[in-house]
């Protein structure tokens, strides 16, 4: 998995960071990604605080999706 940001879309709340502050920081008001590709339990903690995020600003691409997604085509 990765994780993908619209710095524009965000409006730190700080949701993100609450959930895994491993990963998320707002350092300047607007969401950023400290581990762009995290795993195990940073992963698991990535995609709770990207669900609480109320502007959407953070989106979990899922590579193994992807790649079935790719396949289909």
């Amino acid at each position: 998995m990765r994780i993908e940001v619209d710095r524009g879309a965000c409006l730190a709340y700080g949701n993100c960071v609450a959930a895994a502050p491993d990963v998320y920081d707002l350092p300047d008001a607007k969401v950023e990604i400290l581990i762009s590709e995290p795993v195990g339990e940073q992963a698991i903690a990535a995609r709770k605080g990207a669900k609480r995020c109320p502007a959407q600003a953070l989106v979990i691409v899922d590579d193994e999706q992807d790649r079935i997604n790719e396949e289909k085509r």
